[in-house]
């Protein structure tokens, strides 16, 4: 779906009211907004982009000025308008994107508190994917927050402690007050998980919670430590260098996955015994079982054996495996039936390419077999997360480029050339996200390079701030009315 398809499905609130049958319908300034931005879709289609800035800024006034709903629903979608109208401007090439952008994470965090907790968990799974959403499209704009800092006042010593959420279903969070005026937030509810930290404050029997918010030109990636190549890198290349080739031969032979198949037959412990016919009706599935298992084979090396994957070779080698599983069973059947043990006729010939034999890894490698080569791993220490899916270029002295990713554990790879050394790596996140950096590191000819990601930079935390009043040593949320935060 299009950008534009998106927000016009959203403003005629299929996303969302479909299961919030509490939420308020939406009156006509949003049936307006609609037919609006359907005129914007027909604008994109014909090129004219600066004209689709102009209906998206026509719609998100009239639900401005139109007597705004304020109920977590209504500004979810406002948010999703100011998003969209943000890209069509980048798109566009005119405007400041980072202004609707700023007013979208307003209304998110106006939706976060607006007693959102009583329209379930989807509203704020949806309130953390707007925000997922924002934030990376912020940082792409390199948009600088114009807010002037707000003093969350002095920490009290008595607060001081570590705090656990109670009175709300399916939710849990902490909050960790800290001596030094720093804290820590935690909370789960549904599939989403967020947290923050910043500075915190007690007056007037309440504590402000203000949360720090990623710079925008701060730098996401940085490099750290480096080692050299050891047992460890050398294992985790074989484990992937293996992943690849398991990955390779389902892709090649699909048929490699078992079929399901009937259960067998269960007989009565009074049954007479085997008849010749019982006998003979065994021997003639064992033949034919034998015959499947010989034509899967043939089946299997002509498909395989092709200059390029014929997709009709490969249904017939996919649908002789099964023939030959159902043959094999009916044969194994044929024989409980005859009161004899069904023999092993074995399995069909699978072609080297469809096989991949795994290796014991837990076995010593010795340092005479490894395979020196450039390693780069990814995380982010803060918060003990080790990143897949960053992806990789390493840009060698001689001008060749490596392009890899990071698999599980943050590790990527890279072979060593002779003559050469990486110099450069190129670290990108992928979309959302969607932010690449350069980093210049010190020669490298082999060796494991570690990079620190600053994972806060793309991800801004769900509120600025949060202020809880303090009643009998307890914290009560005023943006989360039947929520309370106590010492244990």
């Amino acid at each position: 779906m299009n950008r534009t398809g998106s927000i016009v499905a959203t403003i005629l609130a299929t996303a969302l009211t479909a299961f919030l049958p509490a939420a308020p319908a939406l009156s006509d300034p949003w049936e307006e907004a609609g037919l609006l931005l359907e005129k914007a879709a027909a604008a994109r289609d014909a090129g004219n982009l600066p004209e689709v800035v102009s209906i998206y800024r026509k719609a998100a006034q009239l639900l401005e000025q139109g007597k705004p709903h304020d109920d977590p629903v209504s500004l979810i979608l406002r948010a999703e308008l100011q998003r969209d109208l943000a890209r069509a401007m980048v798109d566009a090439g005119t405007g400041d994107p980072c202004v609707p952008l700023a007013q979208g994470q307003r209304l998110l965090q106006q939706a976060g508190g607006a007693d959102s907790l009583s329209y379930g968990t989807k509203v704020q799974e949806e309130i953390g994917h707007g925000a997922d959403q924002l934030s990376p499209e912020q940082q792409r704009q390199r948009c600088a927050s114009t807010a002037p800092p707000v003093d969350p006042g002095q920490a009290d010593s008595a607060l001081v402690g570590h705090y656990y959420l109670s009175g709300v279903m399916e939710t849990g969070s902490e909050l960790r007050l800290k001596a030094d005026g720093r804290f820590d937030w935690y909370i789960s509810y549904g599939s989403v998980d967020q947290m923050a930290e910043g500075r915190w404050g007690a007056s007037g029997g309440a504590v402000m919670l203000v949360a720090d918010q990623p710079a925008a030109d701060a730098p996401l990636f940085r490099a750290d430590e480096r080692f050299e190549w050891n047992e460890d890198a050398e294992r985790r290349m074989r484990e992937l260098a293996e992943d690849k080739a398991v990955e390779a031969a389902a892709a090649l032979c699909p048929w490699n996955v078992a079929v399901a198949m009937s259960p067998p037959v269960l007989l009565p412990e009074d049954r007479p015994p085997a008849s010749a016919a019982d006998i003979a009706s065994a021997h003639k599935a064992l033949a034919q079982a034998e015959m499947a298992r010989d034509t899967a084979s043939r089946a299997a090396a002509v498909a395989v054996g092709s200059a390029s994957i014929d997709a009709a070779e490969s249904e017939h080698a996919a649908n002789a495996i099964d023939t030959w599983h159902n043959a094999k069973q009916a044969m194994e059947n044929a024989y409980r039936v005859a009161g004899m043990e069904a023999p092993d006729i074995g399995a069909p010939v699978m072609p080297p390419a469809c096989t991949h034999r795994r290796v014991d890894h837990g076995v010593a490698i010795p340092q005479s077999e490894w395979q020196p080569s450039v390693a780069v791993i990814v995380g982010d220490p803060a918060r003990e997360l080790r990143l897949s899916r960053v992806g990789v270029v390493f840009i060698y002295s001689d001008g060749h480029r490596e392009t890899a990713q990071t698999s599980r554990g943050g590790w990527a790879f890279a072979p060593a050339r002779t003559g050469a050394t990486v110099s450069q790596l190129v670290l990108s996140f992928p979309e959302p996200v969607n932010r690449s950096q350069t980093l210049s590191i010190p020669p490298i000819a082999h060796g494991v390079q570690t990079v620190i990601a600053d994972t806060r930079q793309i991800e801004a935390p769900p509120f600025t701030q949060m202020r809880l009043d303090v009643r009998d040593g307890d914290l009560f949320p005023q943006d989360m009315p039947r929520g309370r935060y106590s010492r244990n």
